[in-house]
């Protein structure tokens, strides 16, 4: 009787965990992520990207001229999606959350960026999609560089095995500040 008791106990007790992990699974919140891999999330992508993105980041991808200086404004302009910005140095949920809520909720202090939150106005697919489209532009040593941000190095693009690539010159190198118009504050400021 006690050796049933105690099979009982064990598999009730590992329906309560299995029941818990199961979970704690639901409340984790969901990581974005934009399979550049994906010739249907990419080609929508390109289509949101014309539609909601060109007019600052360029039809190109190419950004904004002297993207990286702050404007007498205090603003900053449209930096490239292609691999002279630096998009490619974030992983993809970050990605996400810069488009969805801009960057009122993650930027430095005093920095101005006049990109939108895109939230209510494109689905959550649709920001992925228009990342896809963008990630799917950028060289592959760029693309490997990017995929080791993300968790399990998710989106390492099957390129990346052959080996005949590099690493971007400037790999892993955030622009700490923008280069600013304004002159430096005098010494003791």
């Amino acid at each position: 009787m006690r050796w049933s008791v105690g099979i009982g106990l064990v598999l009730i007790g590992g329906a309560a965990l299995g029941a818990g992990l199961h979970l704690r699974a639901e409340q984790r919140p969901r990581l974005h992520y934009a399979d550049a891999g994906d010739p249907a999330l990419i080609a929508r992508g390109r289509t949101v990207y014309a539609a909601e993105c060109a007019q600052c980041h360029g039809a190109h991808l190419e950004g904004q001229a002297n993207w990286q200086v702050v404007g007498a404004d205090g603003r900053v302009r449209a930096p490239p999606q292609d691999e002279t910005g630096h998009s490619w140095m974030h992983d993809d949920e970050t990605l996400f959350r810069f488009v969805k809520y801009s960057m009122a909720d993650i930027a430095a202090p005093g920095y101005v960026s006049p990109m939108p939150a895109f939230e209510g106005k494109l689905s959550d697919r649709d920001i992925s999609a228009a990342l896809a489209f963008i990630k799917s532009n950028w060289p592959v040593g760029v693309r490997a560089y990017q995929a080791l941000l993300n968790p399990d190095h998710r989106g390492m693009p099957e390129e990346a095995a052959g080996g005949n690539w590099r690493l971007p010159a400037d790999c892993g190198v955030e622009p700490g500040s923008l280069v600013s118009t304004r002159p430096p504050p005098e010494p003791g400021q």
